[in-house]
């Protein structure tokens, strides 16, 4: 069944896409995403593979997980995201059992806060989400914080701004983007908290800016936020 779906993802795949895809998610040497294969399959049709194969089970969406190419893991994630509605249980083992796989900012952004985030809220336990947040590897940060969009959708903020004092210092710029967005959802729903929070807190500028974002508008250029001056363009 494996084969199958890889041979229907590839059959939607390009090389002039593929290239692409390398320069986009940074697979060169030194960069975040070195040595990841893609085939060029665009996230519609990744979709439209995940939906015909959406019955199949967790054995097989693991070994699809684990595979080389970039979009067969996607696949997979969507197929997990599917399961987890029906053996939640099962599927969060698959999931935090496999992390290393989950290896890029899409793949984490998908399925973190519907399946690990999904499960925690749910089980009224944050225990997974702080010992992935303590785990020195990127990708299993990233899983954290987005995670905690799952508790922010609940009416639970307080987690996400902890994690977020938690990542401060964290050295990796999609860490500081991630918290930033997790940020920026805080603040559509208590801005006072978002606020108080900058302003308690040096964060880094691209946290600071995408959790600027949602009120930027709204914010006199003469704020006090943090830095003085703010300049909010």
């Amino acid at each position: 069944m494996t084969k199958h779906i890889i041979e229907e993802i590839e059959a939607f795949g390009s090389p002039s896409s593929a290239k692409q895809c390398g320069r986009f998610f940074q697979t060169g040497p030194g960069q975040y995403g070195y040595g990841d294969k893609f085939c060029g399959a665009s996230v519609p049709d990744l979709r439209k593979v995940a939906k015909k194969y959406s019955n199949i089970s967790s054995i097989e969406i693991e070994k699809l997980l684990q595979n080389s190419l970039h979009e067969a893991r996607f696949v997979a994630l969507v197929l997990l995201i599917e399961k987890f509605k029906t053996v939640p249980e099962e599927v969060i083992s698959v999931y935090l059992a496999n992390t290393r796989f989950i290896n890029n900012w899409d793949l984490v952004d998908v399925a973190a806060y519907r399946i690990c985030g999904a499960y925690c809220q749910k089980n009224n336990g944050t225990d997974i989400i702080w010992k992935l947040a303590k785990f020195d590897n990127l990708w299993e940060n990233r899983i954290a914080i987005v995670s905690s969009f799952a508790f922010i959708k609940n009416g639970n903020l307080q987690l996400t701004i902890d994690l977020c004092e938690h990542f401060l210092n964290h050295p990796h710029h999609l860490m500081h983007k991630a918290c930033g967005w997790m940020l920026r959802e805080v603040g559509k729903r208590d801005t006072n908290l978002l606020l108080n929070f900058i302003n308690s807190h040096k964060l880094p500028g691209i946290m600071k800016s995408y959790a600027l974002e949602i009120i930027r508008k709204s914010i006199p250029s003469s704020s006090s936020i943090n830095e003085k001056p703010l300049i909010i363009s």
